[in-house]
C-alpha cells in the first residue's frame, strides 16, 4: 500500500467513524462533538488537497446545526451527505489503486 493509499484509507476510516457517530447521536452534546469531528476532517481534507471530499464535508457542516433543546431538523440530509462522502472516498481509493496498477 502506497502512502497515498494509506492516507485515503485513513480518510475513509474517519468518514466511516463519522457515519457511525451520526447514527448514534441521542443528545445535543453528541451532535456538537460530531460537528467538531467533521470540522477536523474538513481541515485534514483541505490540507491534503482532497478538494472534492472537502466540498462534500463543507455541505455536511452547512447542514449540521447542533441545537440544545430540540431534535436536529436535518438528520436525513446529513445522512445523505455522509453516504455521498463515503462513496466519493471509496471511489477515490479505487481510482488511486487503478492508477498505481497502470
Amino acid at each position: 500500500m502506497t502512502c497515498d493509499e494509506k492516507e485515503l484509507y485513513g480518510i475513509l476510516q474517519e468518514i466511516e467513524a463519522l457515519c457511525t457517530m451520526h447514527e448514534r447521536i441521542t443528545q445535543s452534546s453528541e451532535c456538537r462533538e460530531f460537528n467538531h469531528c467533521a470540522a477536523l476532517l474538513l481541515q485534514r481534507l483541505e490540507d491534503e488537497g482532497y478538494n472534492r471530499l472537502a466540498d462534500r464535508t463543507m455541505d455536511l457542516l452547512a447542514s449540521c446545526n447542533p441545537k440544545d433543546l430540540s431534535q436536529c431538523d436535518s438528520v436525513q440530509r446529513a445522512r445523505d451527505i455522509l453516504e455521498r462522502l463515503r462513496y466519493l472516498a471509496r471511489e477515490s481509493l479505487e481510482c488511486d489503486k487503478d492508477q498505481r496498477s497502470d
